[in-house]
């Protein structure tokens, strides 16, 4: 009865139900059983996802394509004839056209990822070099936004990883601090060893995260600030499904802690 309950399951899975069943029988089929609901649920799980996936892609292409059929039209049909709104339609219809690249491209990266594709150059990098350079890149956009930003690092083995793809992750996890760290606070990197691994930590004194989100920020195109989405210059939830996807590949691991009101590290 068991099996027979699990043959119609299986059946049913074919067809998009997904139905758990109940765990009963000798030990063994109580085993295939649980084993047969944890599949089902990844599936659900996985096709959910794809379906997200889907509509978020959709989502984010939709606002520029509309931006620049509605500019373009502008000037074919002479809507837009003086300089200044020529100048207007054509910077509109580069910056989007921009933001519609990056954001191709940013898919491109997570495909290859995924895939375990990417062509990741593994030699030595030296950490405290490359934090620096991070540091460096943002510190104008700190002293433009009024926030403190420092780095302490002690002294850090060379390790062996890709460092173009490791600074992009510290880019984007720097970048995101500053974004939410209001003017007069600071965002702090730092950088030691610990037992076997090396620690490297990006803290911020933002209004942190919610409980809820803290679990799915690393989810793709999932924005704590929903009102943030879309706009020149704001991202659309990429930068640490990307970050997380290439620690993963370096073998490490990444994560968040955060108290609402006190910041997030």
């Amino acid at each position: 009865r068991p099996l027979h309950r699990m043959a119609q399951s299986a059946r049913a899975m074919a067809n998009g139900q997904y139905q758990p069943i109940p765990i009963a029988g000798p030990r063994e089929v109580q085993q295939l059983g649980e084993a047969f609901n944890e599949m089902a649920h990844r599936v659900q799980a996985s096709q959910q996802s794809q379906r997200d996936f889907i509509a978020n892609v959709s989502h984010e292409l939709k606002t520029p394509i509309t931006s620049i059929q509605g500019f373009s039209q502008a000037i074919l049909d002479g809507t837009a004839q003086s300089p200044q709104a020529l100048q207007q339609s054509a910077s509109v219809i580069n910056s989007e056209a921009n933001r519609m690249h990056r954001l191709v491209m940013d898919l491109l990266v997570l495909a290859r990822l995924d895939a375990g594709t990417a062509d990741l150059q593994r030699m030595q990098v030296e950490m405290g070099g490359l934090l620096k350079g991070v540091l460096e890149k943002f510190s104008l956009q700190a002293q433009n936004a009024n926030v403190k930003l420092t780095l302490q690092t002690g002294d850090l083995p060379v390790i062996i990883g890709d460092g173009d793809r490791l600074a992009q992750v510290f880019t984007n996890l720097v970048d995101n601090a500053l974004k939410y760290t209001p003017s007069g606070g600071s965002v702090a990197i730092h950088a030691g060893v610990d037992q076997s691994s090396m620690l490297v930590s990006v803290s911020d004194s933002g209004p942190g995260i919610p409980p809820e989100d803290r679990q799915r920020i690393f989810e793709r195109f999932y924005q704590v600030d929903k009102s943030r989405r879309g706009g020149a210059g704001r991202g659309v939830g990429l930068g640490l499904a990307i970050a997380s996807q290439i620690i993963q590949a370096h073998q490490g691991q990444i994560w968040v802690a955060s108290q609402v009101g006190s910041g997030s590290i």
